[in-house]
């Protein structure tokens, strides 16, 4: 019963340490996404 407990909480932490990383992961990509359109238009303005 202890062994299926700590099974349980290890897959538990994995899932939020999954869930986290991949917030995180989203939270980048729209960074660099929102730099290249900055960079857009300041080019734009520019001209």
């Amino acid at each position: 019963m202890d062994i299926l407990i700590l099974v349980l909480l290890f897959a538990g932490m994995f899932a939020i340490y999954d869930a986290i990383r991949k917030v995180n992961n989203n939270i980048l990509d729209q960074t660099e996404e929102i730099k290249k359109v900055r960079e857009e238009l300041s080019k734009n303005n520019r001209n």
